[in-house]
């Protein structure tokens, strides 16, 4: 075997894996790119047959491995209610407990109090699988949990009653005993620590950060430094080196030594959950501390290799998750640029061996890492490096104090010590981390790189030691600059298309309109209603932090010319001020009714601050895009319709024009603002209609149907929604006109593109309608 032979082995696998992964078009690209360049390198080199059969094999078998674990996990469908036998095996942090029925994890929110740690239970619900993608661009949820090891979610869950005839599997009762004991852990930590600390101290022993006030979270995010927060390879490292050096300072042999601290590694990992993060990098460290042991080079492509191919055919689904991919070229990129780093900090200035240590560190770390984290954050972290600079290197104390002022928890005076001190060291973290958080820029918003792209700068940072061997500065910085702005400013291929797009934001209304000249709009931003007293941080919000933002941002928008609100209520105005936090917005169109909500008022208190103007288009105005695309009001009209239900009748309707195409929006406009239109002549036809409030019963009458005679019709509601959405007589009145009916509970988002004559519909989740044409 050639002297990389493990490392294109490892490498082959990984290719292998990803082939029959569940990747876009675009990865699976590159995958196959890379696996060709691969065989024609191993084919051309003078390598033994030997090892190109082994080479072969250990790409078939990749795939394999990842074939049939792809096989073995559970094929859910949604269920009707029902009842189950049930063990609770913890919780997840964020509310949900975790539980298993039938052989499967899932999570339930049960009302207060859920049942304890370890109780079994009869339980009633509504057993359904996650989702996968259900708008263009967004991650799967269905991945993201199945790498957590859950496999649904229990809806309307209710325990019925106790059943102590459930037997505990093995498995179970070792998740019971982790669940209790950090529930302990966390409790003794916050008793003397405090609050955020002791989430802090919680996030580095086993990942729990739950507890963190949300603003506390994204400003971690947006420095940068949310990996302190994640058992991974910053919390195993920091436990080796530890162990290290207490075992070498009690004169232990060196084979030893690295024996009991890699039983110290794979001890914490287990600690921490077996999360798959801290599983590579137990693995990893075993492999450094066995060369260590042997008397080989600690830190080598090798030991990263040899952790690659255990993932490969231990969890082969890993292989595709972005912290996969994260991991792996933070590790490859501190072997590769550490040296080079290095080499300039001494030129630069002579520091203390600890200080240019860190640095080099988290320089090298930063370098291999920020286009994986902007595209997978949707944030470039402009103060990541200092902020590292001033965080890591207190984690691995930090880390010991807590895990001391656990293991003397029998001595209050001794653990109070530990957290005193400890203490003083949150503060200067948490400190660093919320002073850069607020300086300007600290954060920008980024659009996702291209793998293309990602992949071109990863090479140049290869290339970069070799060319600077050779005395190429000048080529280094070229290449590196270039595929940099690659990553920073992602190239795209110009749609000469009208492209609206009808969001799944559940019980709401979002919908992105991007014209054929790059001109974009927001016609409502999704949310929930808000019903009773709301805070700062009413829930109407989040689905614009995690929906309506992502997708912008992931399709290129970072500036709207209008954001339109069609009225006020919460499940059409909740991500608003998440709209205005993120993107430029040139002005925002509102229907002018008075509400009480706390998310209309977030939004006009957040436009009033950023300077944003509000103007208030009434019937007949005309608003022109300069790229042919017109928006013509025919709604609300002054006086404003008086009825029961106000609000909604007054919402802001609009028919939007591209030469022959039109499309008819009307938001929760319901029958008396549909006779209004009709009284006053206005021609309502369309090719596709977003169909008012959600399909409700009090809107859609037959006559305004027939009015419009849409093709398409495009229907925004939430599954299993309160509200009975959308209603029989509405399906069956779009039905007789013979349109076709998209409802984003079933069918996801809807793309419409059009040139202004053909139309295309495109659903996220595709079915026998997955593609119509006219």
């Amino acid at each position: 075997m050639p002297a990389s032979g493990l490392i294109l082995c490892a490498s082959g696998a990984v290719l292998g894996a990803l082939a029959v992964a569940p990747l876009s078009a675009g990865a699976h690209l590159l995958a196959a790119a890379a696996s060709l360049g691969l065989l024609v390198s191993t084919l051309t080199a003078r390598v033994t047959p030997a090892f190109r059969t082994l080479l072969a094999a250990v790409l078939v078998l990749g795939s394999l491995s990842a074939w049939l674990h792809a096989r073995g996990e559970p094929n859910l469908v949604e269920r009707r209610t029902a009842r189950y036998d049930a063990i609770v095996l913890g919780s997840n942090g964020e509310g949900d407990s975790v539980v298993r029925l039938e052989g499967l994890r899932v999570l339930a929110r049960f009302p207060d109090p859920a049942p304890a740690i370890g109780a079994s239970v009869v339980v009633r619900g509504r057993l359904v699988p996650f989702d996968d993608a259900r708008n263009s661009g967004e991650p799967s949820e269905r991945a993201l949990q199945r790498e957590r090891g859950i496999d649904a979610r229990l809806e309307s869950a209710a325990v019925l009653e106790a059943s102590g005839a459930l037997r505990q599997a093995q498995d179970d009762t070792v998740a019971i005993f982790l669940a209790r004991a950090h529930a302990w852990a966390h409790e003794q930590l916050r008793a003397r620590l405090g609050e955020p600390n002791a989430s802090v101290v919680a996030g580095e022993l086993w990942g729990e950060r739950s507890a963190l006030p949300p603003d506390l979270r994204a400003e971690f995010q947006e420095t940068g430094t949310v990996h302190v927060l994640v058992t991974a390879g910053l919390h195993v490292g920091a436990v080796a080196a530890l162990c290290l050096a207490l075992f070498s300072a009690a004169s232990l042999p060196r084979w030893l030594a690295c024996v009991l601290t890699a039983l110290a590694v794979w001890t914490f990992a287990f600690w921490s959950g077996a999360e798959l993060p801290a599983i590579r990098a137990a693995t990893m460290a075993t492999a450094a501390l066995t060369a260590r042991a042997c008397g080989r080079a600690t830190f080598s492509y090798n030991a990263l290799a040899l952790a690659a191919l255990v993932i490969v055919f231990v969890r082969p689904l890993s292989v595709a998750t972005p912290s996969f991919a994260l991991s792996f070229s933070c590790v490859a990129g501190i072997f590769t640029l550490a040296p080079l780093v290095e080499r300039v900090v001494d030129r630069i200035a002579s520091l203390p061996h600890a200080v240019r240590e860190a640095l080099v560190l988290s320089t090298a770390t930063q370098l291999s890492t920020w286009p994986l984290t902007a595209a997978i954050f949707l944030q470039f972290g402009t103060y990541g490096l200092p902020a590292n600079l001033a965080v890591v290197p207190c984690v691995a104390a930090t880390m010991a104090l807590g895990a001391a002022q656990l293991l003397l928890w029998w001595c209050a005076p001794l653990a109070q010590a530990c957290a005193n001190l400890n203490s003083w060291l949150l503060t200067w973290m948490l400190a660093a981390v919320r002073t850069l958080s607020s300086l300007p820029l600290a954060s920008i918003p980024m659009t996702p790189a291209p793998p293309w792209a990602i992949a071109a700068y990863d090479a140049a940072l290869l290339a970069a030691p070799a060319l600077v061997k050779r005395n190429a500065y000048i080529a280094a910085c070229v290449t590196l600059l270039f595929t940099a702005g690659l990553v920073l400013w992602p190239p795209h291929l110009e749609d000469r298309r009208l492209r609206i797009t009808v969001l799944d934001v559940g019980q709401a209304d979002s919908i992105v309109v991007q014209t054929p000249a790059g001109h974009a709009f927001l016609v409502d931003a999704g949310g929930r209603l808000e019903r009773g007293p709301q805070g700062n941080d009413s829930l109407a919000e989040l689905v614009g932090e995690r929906i309506v933002v992502p997708f912008l941002l992931r399709h290129g928008i970072h500036a709207l010319d209008a954001l339109i609100i069609s009225h006020p209520h919460g499940d059409h105005v909740g991500g608003c001020s998440p709209v205005l936090r993120k993107l430029r917005v040139a002005e925002i169109a509102d229907s002018g009714q008075t509400y009480g909500g706390h998310a209309y008022h977030d939004c006009l208190d957040t436009a009033h601050a950023d300077g944003v103007p509000i103007v208030s288009p009434r019937a007949g105005d005309v608003w022109h895009t300069g790229d042919g695309v017109t928006l013509t009001f025919i709604g609300p009209s002054l006086p404003f319709i008086g009825s029961k239900n106000a609000i909604n009748d007054n919402s802001i309707a609009f028919i939007l024009q591209y030469r022959s195409f039109r499309m008819l929006f009307t938001g929760d406009a319901g029958v008396e603002a549909e006779q209004r239109f009709l009284a006053e002549g206005v021609d309502l036809h369309a090719d596709v209609l977003k169909v008012g409030h959600h399909g409700s019963a009090y809107s859609s009458s037959p006559v305004f149907i027939a009015a419009v005679h849409p093709q398409y019709a495009v229907i925004s509601v939430g599954r299993h929604n309160l509200f009975g959405h959308p209603a029989p007589t509405t399906l069956q009145t779009l039905e007789d006109s013979g349109s076709t009916v998209y409802r984003t509970d079933t069918n996801g988002a809807l793309t419409v593109i059009t040139n202004g004559t053909a139309l295309t519909t495109q659903p996220s989740l595709l079915d026998d309608m997955s593609q119509r044409r006219r």
